[in-house]
């Protein structure tokens, strides 16, 4: 019932019933109950393992105390973004490939309409592939929002108005509510368009890569790429907190930025005495939701138009 209402709210081409979804997903199975509850409980155990990894992990850092619940789920939630990017490019940079495999790219690239239909649905294929991985993340993220909502409530419901008091600039209690709305949503959309751009820089690279070896060349570097910007992106976590207060105050916010997008420190700032924190050392970050709902939003525009260039220059003529 829940993914008819969702698929309902998709274009026609993009629904799992569509002939040409039907052509990349394959043929819809009806589960029997035996394997969809053995598919769950796969399923929540994996998770479970994670999470006890995770407590593991999150035990060591915090010593002889008992670590918080959002620490716990900090490492399996940057894991399973990772892997999901990485999953996202490999699954689009073939895409061409596949297509001359079955004989049917000639004829798609001879117009925009037939190139952009089988790239675009080669795209959205991606989220349907990934969506008990994107649910995972989902779930774990609306539980940072629950944990967020409990810390606003502090203090009998005062403990907003206490972390804007004295920040530069001043705003007032409805204004920061409205920007911790646009933090929580940014939070929430952040890992599908990373996962949509990622998948649209792989349709890219297909387009322009013909050899095999050369889509496999490409893709490794922009695996490796795509993991070393995610360590790097982490690694400026704790430079921000340790320095925060000597930074230059556009430094503290393109890291601030670049950590929050690239290195999920949007977990860390989904705390409001850490976010209280930021808030304090740094002036203007008050606004970091509204900015980086603005660009993910931003992202979500730049990755239908790298689909939309890709069909574009598919159907050009190949220089040989």
């Amino acid at each position: 019932m829940i993914e008819k209402i969702a698929y309902s709210q998709l274009p026609q081409w993009a629904r799992p019933t569509h002939p040409i979804m039907r052509s990349i997903l394959g043929p819809i199975e009806r589960s029997s109950r035996l394997r969809g509850f053995l598919r769950l409980l796969i399923g929540v155990a994996l998770i479970a393992l994670v999470v006890g990894l995770g407590y593991v992990t999150a035990k060591q850092d915090s010593g002889d105390d008992e670590p918080a619940l959002r620490d716990v789920l900090y490492g399996p939630l940057v894991g399973a973004q990772t892997i999901a990017l990485v999953l996202a490019l490999a699954m689009t940079s073939n895409v061409v490939a596949v297509e001359r495999q079955k004989q049917t790219w000639d004829s798609l690239k001879l117009t925009t309409v037939g190139a952009s239909l089988s790239l675009r649905a080669r795209w959205i294929s991606v989220f349907f592939r990934l969506k008990w991985l994107l649910l995972a993340i989902l779930i774990g993220r609306l539980v940072y929002i629950g944990l967020l909502m409990k810390d606003i409530v502090d203090f009998q419901g005062r403990a907003l108005d206490l972390y804007i008091s004295g920040i530069t600039p001043e705003i007032s209690l409805n204004v920061a509510i409205l920007l911790m709305t646009a933090l929580m949503t940014a939070f929430i959309m952040m890992p599908f368009i990373a996962v949509g751009l990622a998948a649209a820089i792989g349709i890219v690279l297909a387009v322009y890569t013909r050899a095999r070896s050369v889509v496999i060349l490409g893709l490794l570097t922009l695996i490796g790429l795509r993991i070393l910007q995610t360590i790097f992106a982490i690694s400026l976590d704790d430079r921000l907190f340790e320095g925060a207060l000597d930074m230059e105050r556009t430094e503290a916010w393109a890291r601030l930025l670049f950590s929050a997008l690239e290195g999920d420190m949007a977990l860390k700032l989904l705390h409001l005495e850490t976010l209280g924190q930021v808030w304090a050392d740094v002036d203007y970050t008050v606004y970091v939701g509204g900015i980086l709902l603005a660009m993910v939003l931003v992202e979500a525009a730049i990755a239908n138009g790298l689909v939309l260039f890709a069909a574009w220059r598919a159907t050009k003529p190949t220089r040989h």
